[in-house]
């Protein structure tokens, strides 16, 4: 069995337990569903017209993860879905999220902070990750075109001990992992690698 495969395996089978969790109504704490943009069931899919899932579809995803955080167990396709009925996107950007909690009520908007030109501020960084999970802007290619030419959304979810790095679920794939090891170069420190947040919070 290939790693892609077990992957796969992996998504769906939490997608299930958490289906299964809601239909019990199980009391416990809230839990938050991976999802990859490039799940070869929507991968392909365009979640508006000339933008597929798989090479631009990270912050759609990244908020069905947050969804899911709230108990909203949708699909990136079923979510973006309801997020055009209540217009949330201009082209293909997400221009109009203060319209999320229209079409998520137990979803609040609380704006957004940007370190594209500044180092990030740290100790408000680890505040809203204290929040909750927290869509963080990142260069997707570090050394590159920085945001927002090249950004790419993940969600934070928490960070290490020393406060050197976050972990975070990457709608890239789907997994789970530290973000200095996919998004810095190897001179760039917290402050450096972290362009903004988005403040999706749950109510």
């Amino acid at each position: 069995m290939d790693r892609e495969l077990i992957e796969q395996s992996h998504h769906y089978l939490t997608e299930t337990l958490a289906l299964l969790t809601r239909a019990l109504e199980i009391d416990t704490e809230p839990t938050l569903t991976l999802y990859s943009q490039r799940d070869p069931r929507w991968r392909d899919i365009e979640y508006v017209p000339g933008f597929p899932f798989g090479t631009k579809g990270c912050l759609v995803t990244a908020v069905t993860m947050i969804a899911s955080y709230a108990g909203y167990i949708e699909t990136p396709p079923e979510v973006a879905a309801k997020l055009r009925g209540f217009d949330c996107f201009v082209g293909g950007e997400l221009s109009r999220p203060q319209n999320i909690p229209k079409a998520y009520p137990k979803l609040d908007w609380q704006g957004r902070v940007d370190w594209r030109d500044v180092p990030a501020d740290l100790d408000a960084l680890f505040a809203y990750v204290d929040e909750g999970p927290t869509i963080v802007e990142v260069d997707a290619h570090p050394g590159g075109t920085p945001p927002p030419d090249d950004a790419h959304f993940v969600v934070a979810i928490g960070y290490t001990e020393d406060k050197s790095d976050l972990w975070i679920a990457d709608p890239f794939d789907g997994s789970e992992t530290l973000f200095l090891e996919r998004y810095a170069l190897s001179h760039w420190d917290l402050a450096r690698a972290v362009f903004g947040v988005r403040l999706l919070r749950v109510v």
